[in-house]
């Protein structure tokens, strides 16, 4: 068995890929750390995303070796967009409040989405040989993923209406401010 306390990240280092030590604030390090919490609030969920959270270690895995399986990013937004498609009937006329799990990784994804695109701008300014990965189909795939996300969290109204059951909103009158 591999051992878990080897002390090596106790200065504030550690193993950025194979090639490189680099300080646990490496935004690459913070990038994996967002992907990480998004799997486990999807775990929370009580709904079955085991196919998306082995996707997201894989995303992990190429941000590790600096290498995105392009074919399997695109398989994967193929698949969310392929959903979406057809569960679009399932969102419903009215605005929803956030409620669960799902709303809550969908929030994450977002943040997800968004700490990748500023890496990526952040590389797009470095010269061609230093940058360390193109992101560009993480960034499509993390903005495709929170739209599922969206989806499966109104698909949730429908099945579980108490979930979303706001008793204030049936005694108070709405208006608009402006």
């Amino acid at each position: 068995m591999a051992q878990i306390t080897t002390k090596a990240g106790d200065g504030g280092m550690t193993q950025l890929n194979p090639d490189r030590i680099s300080s646990k604030t490496h935004p690459v390090i913070e990038l994996m750390g967002n992907i990480d919490e998004l799997s486990c609030v999807l775990g929370l969920s009580g709904d079955k995303f085991d196919g998306i959270q082995t996707f997201l270690s894989e995303l992990m895995g190429y941000f590790y070796y600096k290498q995105p399986n392009e074919k399997r990013i695109a398989q994967q937004i193929w698949s969310l967009e392929d959903y979406i498609t057809s569960h679009n009937n399932s969102i419903p006329t009215w605005f929803v409040n956030p409620r669960g799990y799902v709303s809550l990784a969908r929030s994450v994804c977002r943040r997800c989405e968004r700490r990748v695109v500023e890496f990526a701008e952040s590389e797009r300014a470095k010269p061609l040989n230093e940058r360390y990965m193109n992101c560009d189909s993480i960034i499509k795939y993390f903005n495709r993923l929170s739209d599922y996300l969206f989806v499966k969290t109104f698909e949730r109204v429908v099945e579980d209406p108490q979930l979303f059951h706001d008793e204030l909103a049936e005694q108070l009158p709405f208006a608009a401010v402006a």
